[in-house]
């Protein structure tokens, strides 16, 4: 397809993205053209990048994972979806078992891997089970990239403990990006009783600004004297920072019998972790983001409804500048130094 089509590709780990006019070959069965409007990006494909979750076998590929545009053409078999939907693209499958071809684009003549879902490109060949229909009540398709990802890696983490009891005591650990989205759930479901805590006093200045929580920075310095104060505290722990360190000293503020631990942040890809066994034994759990049925979108509509709730804190937490593909590496050095909460691109 003749179009110009700018989009990020990482070449090598540990390497700047390159900006490549990514030529589209054909539309395979069961995918769609997506006309990109806004893209995210997140601490875990910061990780990518890094090498932080090891080897990639997949270079040079496409990058970026939630999103939100407009289908401008459907492939064989798409059905559920039709020309002009404005969509999310996200990394979470809807759980359909349907076999995709290789999705690739070309550059020079070389080949561009992409997984089922690219974002950060001007347009997207997406496989059908990463597509989203956006509903007519939600008029936030800017803030709604964060229902490629963050929120419902953040939902679901929370939603699969049960029927949340909203007078729960729960310490949400790295208020970035995903620390945001889980008290965004946290308090479309009326928790009172959240504590968050970082090592960036920017963060926890911001983090002031929003209701119903108790932010505390944390250094070396004053971790054990945090620990100590709060020992079997809380309800519920949750972790977006994958910092070892932090995971090991606090297992033990989780409440004998009922506490929940549950990490979200990626630690190093084969980094373990110390763990004192009597936290267990005492009837503490320590869990992952995704339970039952693995990283499936268990219901897109819960996390729209969340999303239009807490709109007016979204709007609060993104920041109010849109970036050009262009300034991709730019973007990803400040965001990496925490001075952006979550990038949005404008296309």
């Amino acid at each position: 397809m003749n179009i110009k089509n700018l989009g990020a590709v990482l070449t090598k780990q540990k390497k700047k993205l390159s900006v490549c006019n990514l030529e589209i070959q054909n539309l395979p069965k069961g995918c769609a053209l997506v006309k990109m409007k806004y893209s995210g990006i997140c601490h875990t494909q910061l990780n990518e990048i890094n090498g932080v979750l090891g080897r990639d076998k997949y270079l040079p590929h496409c990058i970026g994972h939630e999103g939100v545009g407009e289908i401008i053409k459907l492939g064989r078999g798409v059905k559920n979806l039709k020309k002009n939907d404005n969509v999310v693209i996200s990394w979470v499958k809807n759980g359909s078992k349907k076999k995709y071809e290789q999705i690739y684009y070309l550059f020079n003549g070389k080949k561009i891997n992409s997984g089922g879902c690219n974002s950060l490109s001007q347009y997207a060949v997406v496989s059908d089970d990463r597509i989203y229909k956006i509903s007519k009540k939600n008029k936030y398709l800017r803030e709604s990239i964060l229902l490629g990802c963050a929120l419902p890696t953040a939902s679901n983490a929370i939603f699969q403990l049960g029927n949340f009891n909203p007078s729960s005591k729960v310490l949400i650990m790295g208020m970035g990006g995903l620390g945001y989205a889980c008290y965004f759930v946290l308090n479309f479901l009326k928790c009172k009783d959240i504590t968050c805590i970082d090592s960036n006093p920017k963060r926890i200045k911001f983090s002031k600004k929003f209701p119903n929580i108790k932010s505390i920075l944390i250094n070396p310095k004053n971790i054990d004297i945090f620990k100590n104060k709060n020992n079997e505290q809380f309800d519920l722990i949750i972790d977006c920072t994958g910092s070892k360190k932090l995971i090991e000293k606090t297992l033990s503020l989780c409440k004998k019998f009922t506490g929940k631990f549950v990490i979200i942040g990626n630690t190093k890809i084969n980094e373990k972790i110390l763990i004192k066994t009597w936290d267990i034994i005492s009837g503490k759990t320590l869990m992952g983001a995704w339970g039952s049925g693995g990283t499936i979108m268990k219901n897109f509509k819960r996390n729209e409804n969340i999303l239009i709730d807490q709109i007016k804190f979204i709007k609060k937490m993104l920041p109010n500048k849109n970036f050009k593909i262009a300034d991709v590496n730019i973007v990803i050095k400040n965001f990496s130094k925490g001075k952006i909460l979550r990038p949005i691109f404008k296309f």
